[in-house]
């Protein structure tokens, strides 16, 4: 018989799901991590782009941004799990006729919120750069540092400073978006949530645990961006 009672659906005895919900919840930690990291990248790229790349790049980095800006996250996910699939599959082909190949979910999953945090972030990252003073790259150079030693010892801690409050929110941003990658089959929170509620018929049950994970977990990200952003004040204030 199938446990009705939700401490028993949740919990870590016989036929508790409670081990493979924090499997689930790991797995979605593992995504939304992946894919910041992945989009802070992508960010600082294309800002670099749109501030100094020549007219071309500049066009196509906000392109990019408008695109993805434009479209419905869940979209994305599905165009590049279906669409990097399809394309990898037709490139094999070319290489190795008959040869079948798929995209890994995970990696699907990680590349299209990466995708999205992105153009996100490259906004963050232009504003905050565009508002460093100029004089301060200037003198820098000028007194023979190298470009790399101006971006990391005078940019990139100031850009940090401003960047950090909106790029506090584009994380829990994507922490929860991750939710929606279950739609390509990873075996993420949501994912197995799906699973015991189909199981055991009580769906309120399950989402209901799910909501309350994502709710701890954006409570103590917000926590942990309160102290960063803190400690960045106070680093301000003794210098």
């Amino acid at each position: 018989m199938k446990p009705t009672d939700p401490f028993v659906l949740l919990g870590f005895g016989e036929g508790g799901w409670g081990p493979v919900l924090l499997a689930g919840a790991w797995v979605t930690l593992q995504i939304a991590l992946a894919s910041y990291l992945l989009g802070l990248v992508v960010g600082l790229l294309l800002a670099w782009a749109k501030l100094r790349g020549p007219k071309w790049l500049r066009r196509a980095a906000e392109g990019y941004t408008t695109l993805i800006q434009g479209l419905p996250d869940i979209l994305v996910i599905l165009l590049v799990y279906y669409g990097g699939t399809s394309a990898v599959r037709d490139l094999a082909g070319l290489l190795v006729p008959g040869a079948n190949i798929e995209i890994n979910a995970f990696a699907a999953g990680v590349a299209s919120l990466g995708v999205i945090c992105g153009a996100y972030a490259t906004d963050v990252f232009r504003a905050a750069f565009q508002g460093i003073p100029g004089g301060q790259a200037e003198a820098a150079r000028a007194l023979g540092m190298r470009p790399i030693a101006v971006f990391l010892t005078i940019l990139a801690p100031q850009a940090l400073r401003l960047a950090l409050p909106p790029l506090g929110n584009i994380w829990l941003v994507t922490l929860k978006d991750s939710a929606l990658v279950s739609v390509v089959g990873i075996r993420d929170l949501l994912g197995v949530a799906a699973s015991g509620a189909s199981f055991s018929r009580q769906p309120f049950t399950f989402y209901a645990a799910v909501a309350v994970v994502y709710l701890v977990l954006s409570i103590a990200s917000g926590w942990l961006l309160s102290l960063m952003e803190a400690r960045v004040a106070r680093s301000d204030v003794r210098r």
